[in-house]
């Protein structure tokens, strides 16, 4: 009895004059001995001159799998476990014919070899022409010194979102072959989104019926992919390498880096570790950061903070994609719907003719979402909305604006001094630590009404006070060094004294 044998083919990536001698050779032997051939598709120029040569050749193939598939993932692994059956049921040989090399960019071989396998069925590889030859030829590229990456269309397609980071290696040159369809072209450019920008140049390169006739190239932007005709099972995509420094600026880098750093069991085990409640600091570290940056006007740093707080922004998206909340893809799409939304003097046919005008709209439509979100606005008070966890003089100058607005404040600067001098005297009365705490609560919350009266923003005021004790006191340190004693070994008359100096000379340099 004969044993099960299938026997891959390679039918070359165009013109019958392409097919190899061994391959006409089977394919003869296959159609004298009534032999089962299975195409992976009809759509290639060999079809016809088989059709000639062996007139009444039953032509099976899986063309209307393909136009009916709706899962890329399983789509190839039907067609191997279909020839499997086959070989099994017939206890014969089965060929499957297929496009290009069996074995060069070709996901429904490798499936197919791995059942065969596990099924114990004998297998034979009949070697083709691959399509890299006349697509390297037509972008005339050197496939050894490329480097090239080859993915297969429907393989790529059923990636998901954040396996394609782990697979597609943007700064390498990839090609990705048998790209039949507008619907599979859609999953293809959605998937290289997650990679390249949306503008990205590429090629589309569908070969030639003729071996006379140069393949047809076709360059356009990436978003742009789906909306062409020239798809087939003999189109290949070339996407051009990324530049490195090209690379280190796109977002798409910076969501790899992340869901990289993340990934177990091979990312960093620190950033495996992390979780929004623990990454807070770090989030408020890095504000503050490109606060400092922004106040030193320092725009080297300023680019520098920005990237370091963008990077919080993308750990805590991948936090939630890994945990199933949502993705950086939501978090651009509230923003962007959200600035859309409360600019209709921008996108939409509202006008205004100052700032004040915009401001007002702004809050009527902030009040329309809450009132859409189904929250109670009618119970809102004016202090609503304040985030506590903001730096606590912030908080309060925001709480005494609001008040403001409504006619709760003093009527006068000189209001304001006298009750910061009873707050003073109070806080000079209190006779125990809970006392004297919040009597400097409520002095500090005078001295930030005071701040208010005087349009300076006490929060702004305090950093700036602090970044001058800095500069100072890092001159006394220095000034101490330089007479070769620190400033542990000075007496409190010293170190006023090297405290009037080292003032001197910060403002002296200052121009104070």
């Amino acid at each position: 009895m004969l044993e099960p044998q299938i026997t891959i083919l390679g039918l070359g990536p165009g013109p019958w004059e392409l097919l190899t001698r061994e391959a006409y050779e089977v394919l003869t032997e296959a159609v004298e001995r009534e032999q089962p051939i299975y195409f992976r598709t009809l759509i290639h120029p060999i079809i016809e001159p088989l059709r000639r040569a062996f007139p009444g050749l039953a032509l099976q193939s899986f063309d209307t799998l393909y136009d009916a598939a709706q899962d890329w993932e399983t789509l190839y692994q039907q067609m191997a476990e279909t020839i499997c059956a086959a070989a099994m049921a017939r206890r014969g040989t089965v060929v499957y014919a297929v496009p290009g090399h069996p074995l060069v960019g070709d996901t429904s071989v490798q499936l197919l070899l791995r059942f065969a396998r596990e099924r114990g069925l004998g297998l034979r590889l009949v070697a083709g022409l691959s399509f890299i030859e006349p697509v390297c030829t037509a972008l005339e590229l050197d496939p050894l010194e490329a480097g090239l990456q080859i993915i297969d269309a429907i393989s790529l397609a059923a990636l998901r979102s954040d396996e394609v980071a782990g697979k597609v290696i943007p700064t390498t040159p990839l090609l990705i072959p048998h790209l039949y369809n507008r619907r599979l072209a859609s999953a293809v450019k959605l998937a290289l989104g997650e990679c390249y920008p949306d503008e990205w140049q590429v090629t589309l390169v569908r070969l030639s019926n003729l071996p006379q006739e140069t393949a047809r190239l076709q360059r356009l932007a990436l978003y742009e992919l789906d909306r062409q005709s020239l798809t087939d099972h003999l189109t290949t995509l070339y996407v051009p390498p990324v530049d490195a420094l090209t690379a280190l600026r796109l977002p798409e880098t910076l969501r790899y880096i992340t869901m990289r750093l993340r990934r177990d069991p091979d990312g960093c085990p620190w950033d495996r570790e992390q979780t929004h409640q623990t990454l807070v600091p770090f989030v408020l570290e890095e504000t503050y950061e490109v606060v400092e940056a922004l106040e030193e006007n320092d725009m080297g740093k300023l680019a520098e903070e920005l990237g370091d707080l963008l990077l919080q922004v993308y750990l805590h998206a991948e936090i939630a994609r890994q945990e199933g909340h949502f993705s950086i893809g939501d978090v651009f799409e509230h923003i962007n719907a959200k600035l859309i939304r409360r600019h209709p003097h921008v996108f939409g046919d509202v006008k205004v003719s100052n700032a004040g005008q915009v401001v007002q709209n702004w809050e009527a439509i902030k009040l329309a979402e809450r009132q859409a979100a189904g929250q109670p606005v009618q119970e809102e008070s004016l202090l609503d909305h304040v985030p506590l966890a903001s730096p606590a003089l912030t908080v309060a100058q925001e709480y005494q604006k609001r008040a403001a607005k409504v006619g709760f404040t003093y009527a006068d600067m000189d209001g304001v001094l006298n009750k910061l001098a009873e707050e003073l005297r109070e806080l000079a009365q209190a006779r125990n630590h809970e006392e004297r705490q919040e009597e400097m609560g409520d002095l500090l919350f005078m001295v930030v009404r005071a701040a208010n009266e005087l349009n300076i923003d006490a929060e702004a005021a305090l950093r700036q006070a602090n970044r001058k004790f800095r500069r100072r006191f890092r001159v006394m340190e220095e000034l101490a060094r330089s007479e070769g004693r620190p400033l542990q070994e000075r007496s409190r008359e010293e170190l006023r004294a090297l405290w009037r100096r080292a003032k001197e000379l910060v403002d002296a340099a200052s121009g104070a």
